[in-house]
């Protein structure tokens, strides 16, 4: 039986850096990924990296399909207070 994954990623408050793009890159050499987005369909095989660590670091939101069932919708929700904490640090 073959498998279908989908995982799409987009960054809608600020746009991924070269560094960044980099990074995520490493993670499949067959998604299609730019500056705002980063999508990546596997047919065998499991994704190499943890959509849960690139939404904490990259993305905002977050889409996973699978062909057994399996779908996940995430958004990124900003904490005010912890970005006030975090600029008043600074």
């Amino acid at each position: 039986m073959s498998t279908y994954q989908y995982y799409e990623f987009l960054a809608i408050d600020r746009p991924l850096d070269d560094g960044e793009q980099s990074a995520v890159r490493s993670l499949s050499t067959r998604a299609r990924i730019s500056s705002t987005s980063f999508v990546n369909e596997n047919h065998w095989g499991n994704f190499k990296g943890d959509p849960r660590r690139l939404m904490e670091r990259y993305y905002d939101a977050h889409l996973y399909v699978a062909n057994w069932g399996t779908h996940h919708v995430l958004f990124r929700a900003v904490d005010d207070r912890r970005s006030a904490r975090r600029t008043r640090r600074r």
